[in-house]
């Protein structure tokens, strides 16, 4: 499969971005999305092409996985293995929606998926990191602020959790309701930072420091 201008550009950025963003960092202000606030660090990686993301925090700890594009750092994080990260963005012209995505034990190696389709049904053709084509459906229903994502391929069901961020949908994904989806806007040392759970209908809110 040949890269799409789409994809040229996310390597690009995301080359010119993986080394800024190592270091362990502050949570700055933080709430639950019921209101409550939490504190704690969290650690940032590289690993291969993507970020590896260990939070400790009076929440509960997490680990992730990130992508970086037009300065955000978007992560998917979960309580056990199986938790990954799909960005996808929009292209209105060509009437599809582009997705890059990486996922635990991967050494950080990234996929590709195409979506065809409207109103939350989707048809999709991906691409494993190791060059292995598959094909599925994609759904997603809107929550509130979030949208929950449900993808069928082959014999598996994945469900994630998402949310639009310009052209882009972000989606994390895993197991059960263990996961969940962060944005974060990275500005020099500072970054503001939104998050859902799965299952979840509102963000929570976690701003960082270094």
């Amino acid at each position: 499969m040949k890269f799409s201008s789409f994809f040229t550009l996310f390597i690009m950025l995301t080359a010119q971005t993986l080394l800024a963003q190592d270091g362990t960092w502050r949570i700055e202000k933080a709430q639950l999305p019921d209101g409550k606030s939490y504190n704690g660090s969290l650690n940032i990686s590289r690993v291969g092409q993507s970020f590896g993301v260990d939070w400790k925090t009076t929440a509960g700890n997490y680990s992730g996985l990130g992508l970086m594009a037009d300065g955000k750092l978007f992560v998917g994080y979960g309580l056990n293995s199986g938790y990954g990260i799909v960005v996808y963005k929009t292209n209105t012209a060509a009437q599809r929606i582009e997705g890059v995505w990486t996922a635990s034990g991967l050494d950080g190696a990234t996929g590709t998926e195409t979506l065809t389709g409207r109103d939350g049904n989707y048809d999709l053709v991906g691409t494993n990191p190791d060059g292995r084509p598959y094909r599925g459906k994609l759904t997603l229903q809107k929550t509130g602020d979030t949208f929950q994502a449900q993808w069928q391929v082959g014999n598996g069901v994945y469900n994630g959790v998402g949310f639009m961020s310009g052209d882009y949908l972000v989606i994390g994904y895993g197991p059960g309701q263990a996961f969940g989806t962060v944005e974060y806007v990275m500005t020099g040392n500072r970054a503001r930072g939104r998050w859902a759970m799965g299952g979840g209908s509102q963000f929570g809110v976690e701003n960082i420091t270094r």
